[in-house]
């Protein structure tokens, strides 16, 4: 018996190692360098990414930085071969001008069907007509309805901040951050009144931090999470088709989607509006079934980068308005929380590694938004400074250092004889864009200048809300936020760096805080 198990051992091994190595040859025949590949983990910073010396973040850095010279480079994740582009141009090539070859981002699958209506999963016409949809949710006009469910969140915090500054106690602003957001997308998004940093075990808050993983709420082992995420996405047909595995909890889930039917089912009985994301998703599907695709207008460049051509759309209704309640309302919180949070703490690390550049950004919302005056979006989008303070602040972040898109048809890169197949991930390098002369006036210095459009910023090269047809959609929502929040902390009280707080921001291996925190202490403002 035991002959047999040791065959059957080897055998199930054999496969494996077969399975995992039957492409290593893949780029023997092309110009391209390749960072050389071994069984199991592919090239070796995947192995080191394993092994807690680097983060996934860190990937892209650490090929780029091992192969300098090479604009396109290939190599291995796991089993999977992976182009890696490091140059501007061609970024901006496939970004952009070359899109239509790259549509799609590599998915998250799972067989939880709320999360496969993610606009974030879909691809193809599908991710088209949901864009379509979505982009009409976050226009300017549709954000300043939302801004006074934002404003109570923000009156919330300025309460806090009160307090800790009086009980002179150190917080960490990440944390304090998250808990402004949190509460901003409970109201925007799920139609509850949340105090979080009154009560911060509050059940929304608990649900929250147990969808994302967040430490001390996860109830699965992170191990098992990482087995469950291998075999639905690297093995669909067993860990989705056969195993029916779910990586988001189903409790959570079940709890944010009985919020949101709930509320769908009682604003379609009794007509009541509270202008947020549940009415106007209804909104745009409602115009979408009457009058057909909306002509699209362009608020700035980030916006006309954006632009997506859905001629080919034939079909826009939706029959499923519930799921597509759900879907957008779940994402928007997986996007809008822990994002914000960390957009929030880089600045409020600036913020007190520069306390003169604090003083001016506390003088220009004495000046245009006053010390106890309304916030409103005419005074948020006259906060010019501030405006630039915060894209310094993310871009001096490393926070976004690549981005991934997935090849739909061959292409060809320009100039060469390379060609991309249909179906191969391309990893894009772009945190070194942020470090060239050609592209700020200041690159290598933090300073706020460097997005006065007077010094004529490239804004390609900021990348932190991603560029094209595939950028970050909610970056209007993620700044106004922001701006709310450093409104109701600064008008009051200064901000001063903490005790552990490090000169220069990097990530934990768990990619769930910084080294060291973002702590800091406030000094209330004289009268």
């Amino acid at each position: 018996m035991w002959v047999e198990l040791g065959l059957l051992c080897l055998l199930l091994f054999f496969l494996f190692y077969r399975m995992m190595t039957k492409d290593f040859r893949f780029f023997d025949n092309s110009a391209i360098t390749v960072a050389p590949p071994s069984f199991p983990f592919g090239s070796s910073v995947i192995r080191d990414m394993c092994f807690g010396k680097v983060t996934f973040v860190d990937i892209a850095a650490e090929l780029a930085k091992s192969f300098p010279q090479e604009k396109v480079l290939g190599y291995f994740m796991f089993q999977s071969p992976r182009y890696l582009i490091n140059d501007q141009e061609l970024a901006k090539q496939i970004m952009i001008k070359d899109f239509e070859y790259f549509v799609d981002r590599p998915t998250f699958k799972s067989a939880n069907k709320i999360g496969q209506l993610f606009l974030t999963n879909l691809e193809g016409a599908e991710w088209k007509k949901m864009r379509a949809l979505m982009s009409g949710v976050f226009t300017s006009g549709k954000l300043k309805t939302m801004l006074p469910h934002i404003c109570k969140a923000g009156d919330h915090l300025a309460e806090y901040i009160a307090k800790v500054s009086t009980e002179g106690k150190e917080v960490d602003m990440k944390d304090t951050g998250g808990l402004m957001t949190l509460d901003a997308i409970a109201a925007v998004a799920f139609n509850l009144d949340s105090n979080s940093f009154a009560d911060p075990e509050n059940t929304f808050r608990r649900m929250a931090l147990t969808l994302v993983g967040a430490p001390g709420y996860q109830k699965t082992n992170m191990f098992v999470v990482m087995i469950k995420a291998l075999l639905c996405n690297g093995f669909p047909w067993l860990g989705i088709d056969v195993l029916k595995l779910q990586i988001e909890d189903p409790e959570a889930m079940a709890f944010f989607k009985d919020i949101v039917l709930k509320t769908y089912k009682q604003r379609l009985e009794s007509g009541e509006r509270r202008n947020d994301i549940i009415d106007i998703i209804m909104d745009e599907i409602k115009r979408t079934r009457t009058g057909g695709a909306q002509k699209q207008e362009f608020e700035d460049e980030f916006e006309k980068g954006a632009a997506l051509d859905t001629t080919e759309i034939k079909e826009r209704n939706y029959t499923d308005e519930e799921s597509i309640l759900v879907a957008n309302a779940v994402l928007f919180f997986f996007a809008g929380f822990d994002t914000s949070a960390f957009g929030i703490g880089v600045v409020s690390h600036k913020l007190c590694l520069y306390p003169e550049l604090q003083e001016k950004i506390y003088e220009e919302i004495i000046d245009v938004v006053g010390i106890d005056g309304k916030i409103t979006p005419e005074k948020l989008g006259a906060l010019k400074y501030m405006d630039m303070f915060i894209s310094e602040a993310l871009r001096m972040s490393e926070m976004v250092p690549s981005t991934e898109r997935v090849c739909t048809k061959n292409y060809q890169i320009p100039g060469t004889n390379v060609v991309i197949p249909k179906g191969k991930v391309v990893t894009i390098y772009t945190e070194d864009f942020t470090q060239l002369e050609e592209n700020f006036i200041n690159a290598k210095e933090f300073d706020p200048e460097n997005f006065n459009p007077e010094n004529n910023p490239n804004k390609f090269a900021f990348q932190t809300f991603g560029q094209g047809p595939r950028n970050c959609i909610g970056m209007r929502y993620a700044l106004m936020v922001m701006k709310v929040a450093f409104i109701n902390i600064l008008r009051k009280h200064r901000m001063v760096r903490g005790s552990t707080m490090q000169d220069k921001l990097k990530m934990t291996t768990e990619m769930t805080h910084f080294i060291g925190g973002l702590p800091a202490t406030f000094v209330k403002r004289e009268d």
